[in-house]
């Protein structure tokens, strides 16, 4: 079941025609040589956008982590990152114009009795998958996975209702369903149990609707969907990966998991599919970022504290105490009481009051009189203290170049006390004992009433 269909906008029409224009280009062209255009052009997209660079230099840095690896490596996987990203891109649209019989020189699946067996005992399964590879082989390849009679993906609807309905219909051109994932799980869980093949996307941010646990160690909002239809249909969840290999082809893995995994169970073994080729996953939306305003909150129900002692990879925060007030220590102790997984990184001029012996809490010199043209250097000797990237600044003395700094350093939140407006994503009155301070360090774990960012 899909959306009621919006009317198209003159803007979706162009970016239609414009989209049908380079799958005719696509359609002339072998799917070997389309891969090699595509990392040719990511390299190009690579060197003029800072932006992607920084956002999937973060993202790696999250992934890879435990692994500790070196600046030279971060670098190299980004490389090839992009280079992959590409590939996998046109390959992406080149695999959609094909037949599935014709993508069998393309295509090596490994583990395929994990569904075979299945699908010939007429039992259903859900597929858990990550936005990794070609995507569009899953689309044209249920031939090789077990070929299912029924089944399908669920699916978020398109802005573009003109490339909605296209997509549409070619998910369905080979008898597979299409469920929204604003429809609810009651049409999946059925096909599954009637013995039918549903892949859901499980890698992506789940927002307020997400259940908390790490995934890559680092604590993430993730879909119980995959666990909740598994459990509803009374059926078993198997994980898929795609790889690509230099010679233009894909490899898919697939594993099966055990009976009854909640989602900590699935979102670990989810990335175990995801390492059989980490520069293979689609690194360029902001998985991990945290709340403009809310930097600890997850607007979930469920309360951080818990969850939060499983993550081995920490939540990064930079923060600065104002002069004469040792009560302002009581915000930082707060935090580590809600966020057990936060690290912070305390600038120290020299005057810091008494901190926590607690290896969470670093210091790191500074001179808060220091020319504003040196605090990035500031910034980025702190980022560089952990193989994980810096996520927040709280700027509780309220210095507005640190802050400014830390805006163009690419935190995406700046929490302030004692300034208002720009640069601050948010700022707080300065409190005025113990107490107050504590309850600022709540407020920026808070879940609002309703919203969310």
């Amino acid at each position: 079941m899909t959306e009621p269909s919006k009317r198209p906008s003159l803007a979706h029409r162009v970016e239609y025609a414009l989209y049908r224009w380079m799958e005719g280009v696509l359609g002339q062209i072998p799917l070997d040589v389309v891969t090699i255009a595509g990392e040719v052009l990511a390299g190009g997209v690579r060197m003029v956008s800072s932006k992607h660079r920084k956002l999937v230099m973060r993202n790696l840095r999250i992934a890879t982590a435990a692994d500790k690896p070196t600046a030279e490596d971060h670098e190299r996987l980004m490389r090839d990152t992009f280079r992959r990203a590409g590939r996998n891109l046109l390959g992406s649209l080149r695999s959609a114009l094909m037949e599935p019989e014709e993508l069998g020189p393309y295509l090596r699946v490994e583990g395929a009795h994990h569904l075979a067996d299945r699908a010939a005992a007429g039992l259903g399964t859900v597929l858990s998958w990550s936005h990794m590879g070609n995507w569009e082989m899953l689309a044209q390849a249920h031939s090789y996975l077990g070929n299912y009679t029924s089944g399908g993906p669920i699916y978020r609807p398109l802005e573009n209702p003109l490339l909605d309905a296209l997509t549409v219909d070619r998910r369905t051109a080979q008898g597979a369903s299409v469920f929204s994932k604003h429809d609810g799980f009651n049409g999946p869980a059925k096909t599954i149990r009637e013995g039918g093949l549903v892949t859901v996307m499980s890698d992506q941010r789940a927002g307020g609707h997400g259940e908390l646990c790490p995934f890559f160690g680092r604590l993430s909002s993730c879909t119980p969907l995959p666990s909740l239809l598994a459990r509803r249909a009374k059926s078993r969840i198997v994980t898929l990966s795609i790889s690509s290999s230099n010679d233009g082809t894909w490899v898919m893995r697939l594993r099966s998991l055990p009976d009854k995994v909640d989602t900590t169970e699935l979102m670990a073994h989810l990335e175990t599919a995801m390492r059989d080729s980490i520069t293979d996953v689609f690194w360029f939306h902001d998985r991990w970022r945290v709340d403009r305003t809310r930097p600890l909150s997850f607007y979930t129900k469920q309360s951080p504290t818990e969850p939060s002692k499983e993550a081995s990879v920490p939540t990064r925060l930079v923060a600065t105490l104002p002069a004469n007030a040792p009560e302002s220590v009581a915000a930082l102790e707060r935090i580590l009481e809600i966020r057990p997984d936060a690290r912070i990184d305390v600038l120290d001029d020299g005057h810091l009051p008494s901190l926590p012996d607690d290896d969470r809490i670093q210091r790191v010199w500074w001179d808060p009189h220091c020319p504003p043209e040196h605090l990035p250097g500031v910034l980025q000797r702190s980022d560089g203290n952990h193989p994980a990237p810096l996520d927040f600044a709280l700027v509780l003395d309220g210095h507005r170049d640190l802050a400014k700094a830390a805006r163009r350093f690419g935190l995406r939140s700046v929490i302030g006390c004692g300034g208002n407006g720009k640069p601050f994503t948010r700022s707080f009155p300065r409190p005025t004992d113990a107490e107050g301070w504590r309850e600022l360090a709540d407020a920026l774990a808070a879940t609002p009433s309703s919203g969310a960012s």
